[in-house]
């Protein structure tokens, strides 16, 4: 089915009931808020919709909401906030991990002073030695200006060690400003290109959609609409759970034209073609 171009949200609205939204290149740019996106909050609540922001940031939900509410953001214009990395320390807190392997004994960080909150502490020992780890929490770089190259080795040693990795950002570039930094994604990736054995937490796999299911009432799938500007993640992961979607042109993927004002719909067609994932519209973006 052809994707169907929106001018507003508000061409939908009465259609679903949950509106999950992204938030780094969704509605924020890694800097300031897109135009218009308050202003589409005010209208959907004013609506009675329950909106949900899910995000693949390695963070725990409470540093997220800080966050928003830094933004301006208030409390009132949304419902919940769910985020990979909050995922990730519910499933280390509980034990409910992947069935293919169970990350238990001592772990290392590659992001141990940018992403300190997702260990449960009194569950792991932090290990700053591979040879003495059991497994890796990936949640991305130590530093928001480093590069893949500043990993190569530490992961080709965490191969040569059969270690396995958890990544809790799927993402592999986030938008900041005029620029995109690297994801643990990105590690992930090349982790697994080399042949280590990487589990992922947050989107598109299930465990964090199932979440925004059940605080949001487990509603029919059909009430579902996931408003993301990545593929990969938010439209591949609303496939997986038959939500539909909405992509908007303002992240990742370049689907509009040099002005930014139309999108390019041959460019839309190109990317979920070459990535088997269809969003059911698209904006260029939130408004």
């Amino acid at each position: 089915m052809a994707i169907q171009e929106l001018q507003s949200i508000e061409e939908i609205s009465d259609i679903f009931e949950v509106f999950i939204f992204d938030i780094w290149g969704t509605i924020y740019d890694g800097q300031a808020l897109f135009p218009g996106v308050k202003n589409v909050l005010r209208s959907l609540r004013q609506k009675g919709k329950c909106i949900i922001f899910l995000s693949n940031s390695p963070q725990v939900e409470s540093v997220v909401y800080e966050r928003l509410s830094a933004l301006g953001i208030d409390r009132g214009l949304f419902d919940e906030v769910v985020t990979s990395g909050g995922e990730a320390k519910r499933q280390l807190s509980t034990g409910r991990q992947s069935k293919k392997i169970q990350f238990d004994g001592p772990v290392y960080l590659t992001g141990p002073n940018r992403y300190p909150n997702i260990i449960p502490e009194k569950n792991f020992l932090i290990e700053t030695a591979l040879d003495k780890s059991k497994w890796i929490l990936n949640a991305g770089p130590d530093k928001a200006e480093e590069k893949l190259d500043d990993y190569i080795k530490i992961l080709q040693r965490a191969k040569s060690l059969n270690i396995p990795m958890l990544c809790t950002n799927p993402d592999k570039m986030v938008a900041h400003g005029n620029t995109t930094h690297m994801c643990a994604g990105y590690l992930a990736a090349y982790y697994s290109s080399i042949g280590g054995v990487v589990s992922y937490i947050g989107k598109p796999y299930p465990a964090v959609f199932e979440r925004c299911k059940s605080l949001s009432g487990e509603m029919d799938t059909s009430r579902y609409l996931m408003i993301g500007d990545n593929l990969e993640t938010d439209i591949r992961g609303a496939n997986s759970i038959k939500f539909s979607s909405l992509l908007l042109g303002t992240g990742v993927h370049k689907i509009t034209d040099k002005s930014g004002c139309n999108l390019d719909l041959s460019a839309i067609r190109s990317f979920q073609n070459k990535l088997s994932s269809f969003a059911d519209y698209a904006m260029t973006s939130l408004r």
